[in-house]
């Protein structure tokens, strides 16, 4: 086709000229067909009767879908394995026709599927060479194109967790604009998500710099703050957003996230529930409110937010949530309604673990203990400590009291730290079981005492302090540190606990906290009445800004070495870190 003179055309337009052209000769094929017309169904059906995904007949399946808009061919297509990379001699790719007509959803999706940016932004410069010796300047549309690709690179990446090319993409966005504060936003909640605190603490303030006022700014500061243990200052930044925009409802997420996290329960709750008036559409801050209220014990207000979301979630979703209320009746001595929602969260979502864990307590109340076990070998989540406690509750209700003392030694200080009144209500009824074993290690611990046999003395007590409640433990503390004064080589470190503690040490000097605080634990479980082992994890859940258990092991230092040289240091740091807790809870 020869043109009189230049005429500017839309891409869109071209492809089908040249499509006509090509059907002049060969025809569309049926795949073709199927997507010009936008009939999905027919797709669907030629790629189940075996259609080449990837046909080339003046471009690919996925390049005509992505250039005339058909956003869910494209996904389907995606889905079947359709190469989303392939590039024609004239420049074509999917990313650059869905870009050149300005179909940003279907840029999205292929950017967080894996289309290569660079070759799109080049094939698109070979394009609108191709275009001009053809007669067309398409160099403005191919131009608002490459801009779109640039503009959305970024954010496509982020929402596919793609965290490192979010980061470059933002960063690139910022050379070209240095003056818009949202690139330096996305830029913080990038490099936050891959743990690059400084870099994402400068961004969120070079946001603030440009826009003091922009409350995203605001909130990656926060995120970025809560992140290194900053509570206070993200507190800060939080309340500033709040001055600005009282109805943001992400704002009072990020707040009660934070409170969450410093244990404040009930001011947790209460931003969650702000967040879920302001925004009744969504459900997360009601969820919120369910999981906090629940943690904390607030076993009628976990309830009311359950029954709430139950009328909000199609019968198909709500398994969990019948399952955790059922758990929440439980708790309340509700044994019927307990069993009614843990059979109504079973024939929706039989593999739910909160449907296990309701089904579980209902069959552990009613003695059927192998029922509750098999139950609990089915929940999913490892780390589930109520599950826990609950399995080693119905060992012990089988009468199997050793094998229960045995299943808790191995979770006692993770159920000894737990803030969660599910844990503690559950552990409770597991120490009331096993209390006649920890008396048995008491009296062989006075006998043993009575014989002058301290260091097998030691070990009946260390026996007893696994199963002890909140008061036992402080009297068996006590009790240790009075014979430690009479035997002060008691206090010694073993050496299978001293290569533990050697460990940390290392693990110190290569900055890795958590992971001395582990070796610690560690080391604790072998040798859990030698004081200096409290004392160095205390200072090192305050270096990790951990003050509440920080307190508490110094105290436990305190309680078994309370002459030591460094019991003044100790009671300094408490007053320390109890001040520390007190500005991070806002007072």
């Amino acid at each position: 086709m020869k043109w009189s003179r230049p005429v500017s055309i839309s891409v869109a337009l071209l492809t089908l000229i040249l499509l006509a052209v090509s059907a002049l000769a060969a025809g569309l094929t049926p795949l073709q067909k199927a997507i010009q017309k936008g009939d999905i169904k027919k797709v669907t059906e030629l790629l189940n009767k075996g259609a080449n995904i990837d046909e080339w007949n003046f471009g690919t399946p996925l390049m005509m879908a992505a250039s005339s808009g058909q956003l869910e061919i494209a996904k389907l297509l995606i889905e079947r394995g359709a190469n989303l990379n392939m590039i024609g001699q004239n420049g074509w790719t999917a990313l650059g026709c869905a870009a050149a007509e300005g179909h940003s959803e279907i840029v999205d999706l292929l950017i967080s599927k894996g289309a290569d940016v660079e070759q799109a932004m080049q094939g698109m410069k070979t394009w609108a060479e191709w275009a001009r010796s053809l007669g067309n300047n398409l160099d403005q549309k191919l131009s608002k194109g490459a801009m779109l690709i640039q503009k959305r690179a970024g954010q496509a990446y982020y929402a596919s967790g793609q965290y490192e090319k979010a980061a470059a993409a933002f960063r690139a966005r910022i050379q070209s604009d240095p003056r818009e504060p949202q690139n330096y936003v996305w830029l913080a909640f990038s490099d936050l998500a891959i743990k690059k605190y400084d870099e994402a603490q400068a961004a969120a303030e070079a946001a603030l710099k440009l826009a003091p006022d922009n409350i995203d700014a605001l909130q990656a500061l926060a995120d970025t703050l809560a992140a290194t243990g900053d509570y206070p200052g993200a507190i800060n930044s939080l309340n500033k957003a709040v001055s600005l925009n009282p109805k943001n409802p992400w704002v009072q997420m990020r707040l009660g996230n934070i409170f969450f996290n410093l244990g404040n329960y009930d001011q947790a709750i209460n931003h969650f529930r702000s967040a879920s008036e302001l925004a009744p559409d969504e459900l997360s801050p009601l969820r919120r409110v369910m999981n906090v209220a629940a943690r904390a014990g607030k076993y009628d207000e976990a309830i009311s937010a359950a029954s709430t979301l139950l009328t909000k979630l199609q019968t198909k979703d709500s398994g969990e949530v019948l399952g955790l209320r059922s758990f929440l009746y439980r708790e309340k001595g509700l044994l019927d309604e307990a069993a009614a929602d843990a059979d109504k969260a079973a024939a929706i979502d039989p593999a739910q673990d909160w449907t296990h864990m309701a089904r579980a307590a209902v069959a552990s109340d009613r003695g059927d203990n192998d029922l509750a076990l098999n139950e609990i070998s089915a929940i999913k989540d490892p780390e589930n400590m109520v599950a826990a406690v609950l399995k080693v509750v119905a060992v012990a209700r089988k009468g199997d009291l050793a094998g229960a003392e045995s299943a808790f030694s191995s979770i006692s200080r993770n159920v000894a730290s737990s803030t969660n009144a599910l844990v503690i209500r559950n552990a409770g009824i597991l120490l009331g079981l096993l209390e006649p074993v920890r008396q048995a290690h008491l009296d062989k611990a006075a006998s043993l005492v009575a014989g002058s046999n301290w260091t097998e003395a030691l070990n009946e007590y260390a026996a007893a302090l696994r199963i002890s409640n909140q008061a036992g433990r402080q009297e068996l503390l006590s009790t240790v540190s009075a014979l430690f004064k009479s035997h002060p080589e008691l206090a010694e470190l073993p050496e299978e606990a001293r290569k533990h503690s050697l460990r940390a040490e290392v693990l110190i000097q290569e900055k890795d906290l958590p992971g001395a605080v582990k070796e610690f634990d560690q080391a604790l479980g072998l040798a859990p009445f030698c004081p200096v082992l409290y004392y160095n994890q205390a200072v090192i859940l305050a270096n990790l800004r951990q003050y509440s258990q920080a307190v508490e092991q110094m105290k436990t230092f305190l309680t078994l070495a309370p002459e030591d040289q460094k019991a003044r240091e100790a009671k300094d740091l408490i007053y320390q870190w109890e001040f520390r807790l007190e500005r991070q809870a806002g007072k």
